[in-house]
C-alpha cells in the first residue's frame, strides 16, 4: 500500500482498509500495519500493539505522544468484519466500488467507515488530543478490545475520560445496548452408540435438546424487564441458532448440542440461566430411567457486556457541541459496555445504518461521512 507523506482523504483510506480481508477468522496483522504506517511519519503520535496469544491478530492504541490525553477523546472501532461466504456481491467485496455515491465495499459502514474518518482528522489536525482504538474480533466475542484494556490498565497507560464507538447509528447519539452470552449446551449419553430398534424411543439426546430448547423458548415470555430499552424489541431476547446431533437415522444418537445467545438488559442473563439450569436438573431427575448415564454441560462461549446509561454526562455535553441528537437505544452488542466498565464515558455514534451491516453489497453514503468529517474538524 502507499503510505507516503501526502495525506490521503477519508475515501482514499476507506478503500485501502476495504481491500484487507479482515474477516474475523483471517489475520489483520496486515491492515493494522497499514494503518500504522499511516502515522509513522508523523512525529505527534505514538502507537501500541498488543496481540492475541498466536500473534496472528492484534489491537492497537494510538495516541499524541508528550501531552495529557486524560480530558481528550477516545474513538474506538473494530477492523474485523463478517464474511462473505455464500453471499451474491454485484463487485468483488474486497475492492471499494463508487456508486451513485456510495462506497460499497466489506466493511464499508461496519466499521471501517467510521475509522477512516477518525484516522485522517487525526493526520490533518494533530492538535487535538484524539486517541484511537482498533481491536479484532468484535464480531466473535469483543476479545481485542478486552485483551487492549487489560494491557493498557496493567501497565498503568492513561486513556481519555471520554469514549466513542464508532458502530453505524446514522450518527445519532446511542446511550444503551443490550449485552450478549453465547451458550453451548451439550448432552452426552456414556453409552455407546446402538441400532435404533433396540432403544425405548421416549428419551434420547436429541429429545432431551428439544426439551432444554422448548423450554428456552417458553422463558421468553417469564423474563422480568420488559420494553425498557427504546429500540425493537426492547426486552431481553433469547435465541437458538445452532442444533446438532446423531450420526444417523437408525444409530442412537451418543451427543447432542445446540447454541443458544441471549441479548440482555440488566441482570436477566442471571434470570434465565438460573431457570434454565434448574429445568435441567429436574428434567434429569424426573426421567433418571432413561437419563442417568447423561453428562449434561453449559458453556459460555462468550459473554460481552451492554452499555448502560450512566456516567455518559461528559461525553453526551462533549458531542452535542458539534451536533444535534437525541438519545436512544439499539438492541445488538458492541464494544461499548466493555469500556464503560473501565471507568469511561461512553456513547455509541458513528456514521453509515445498521441496516446495511453484514449484508451482500454493503455500503455507506459518502455524504454519512461528509457530516462526520465536519463534526470532527470542528473539534479543536
Amino acid at each position: 500500500m502507499d503510505t507516503s507523506l501526502r495525506l490521503k482523504n477519508y475515501k482514499q483510506i476507506l478503500s485501502d482498509l476495504i481491500s484487507f480481508d479482515t474477516t474475523s477468522k483471517n489475520s489483520n496483522i496486515s491492515a493494522i500495519k497499514y494503518i500504522e504506517n499511516l502515522f509513522k511519519n508523523n512525529s505527534y503520535y505514538q502507537s501500541i500493539k498488543v496481540f492475541n496469544k498466536v500473534k496472528d491478530k492484534c489491537s492497537i492504541y494510538i495516541k499524541p505522544k508528550n501531552i495529557n490525553v486524560k480530558n481528550g477523546i477516545l474513538f474506538s472501532g473494530h477492523i474485523d468484519t463478517v464474511p462473505t461466504n455464500e453471499q451474491k456481491w454485484t463487485n468483488n467485496p474486497y475492492k471499494a466500488h463508487i456508486f451513485k455515491n456510495k462506497i460499497f465495499g466489506r466493511g464499508s459502514t461496519d466499521m471501517k467507515g467510521f475509522l477512516s474518518v477518525v484516522i485522517y482528522n487525526m493526520l490533518k489536525n494533530p492538535s487535538y488530543p484524539f486517541c484511537l482504538t482498533v481491536t479484532y474480533d468484535e464480531e466473535t466475542g469483543c476479545d481485542g478490545i478486552k485483551t487492549l484494556l487489560s494491557y493498557l490498565n496493567k501497565k498503568k497507560i492513561v486513556l481519555p475520560n471520554k469514549c466513542i464507538v464508532g458502530e453505524p447509528t446514522n450518527l445519532k447519539i446511542v446511550t444503551a445496548n443490550k449485552g450478549v452470552e453465547i451458550i453451548e449446551t451439550s448432552i452426552l449419553s456414556k453409552i455407546d452408540e446402538g441400532h435404533s430398534s433396540n432403544f425405548n424411543q421416549k428419551i434420547n439426546t436429541i429429545t432431551t435438546s428439544a426439551s432444554f430448547i422448548s423450554y428456552l423458548q417458553s422463558l421468553q415470555e417469564l423474563i422480568p424487564n420488559k420494553k425498557i430499552l427504546k429500540c425493537n424489541p426492547g426486552n431481553s431476547s433469547i435465541h437458538i441458532g445452532l442444533l446438532s446431533g446423531g450420526t444417523s437415522h437408525n444409530i442412537i444418537p451418543k451427543k447432542s448440542s445446540f447454541r443458544w445467545e441471549m441479548r440482555y438488559i440488566n441482570s436477566d442473563n442471571v434470570f434465565i440461566t438460573n431457570k434454565f439450569l434448574k429445568f435441567q436438573k429436574n428434567f434429569i431427575n424426573k426421567h433418571k430411567m432413561f437419563t442417568s448415564n447423561y453428562l449434561v454441560k453449559n458453556k459460555t462461549l462468550f459473554s460481552v457486556l451492554g452499555l448502560k446509561e450512566k456516567n455518559q454526562k461528559n461525553v453526551i455535553n462533549f458531542i452535542k457541541k458539534y451536533t444535534n441528537s437525541d438519545a436512544y437505544h439499539v438492541p445488538y452488542g458492541t464494544e461499548a459496555g466493555i469500556i464503560q466498565s473501565y471507568g469511561l464515558s461512553t456513547i455509541i455514534f458513528g456514521p453509515g445504518s445498521i441496516k446495511q451491516a453484514h449484508k451482500p453489497d454493503e455500503y455507506i453514503k459518502i455524504s454519512e461521512l461528509d457530516k462526520f468529517d465536519k463534526i470532527l474538524s470542528k473539534i479543536n
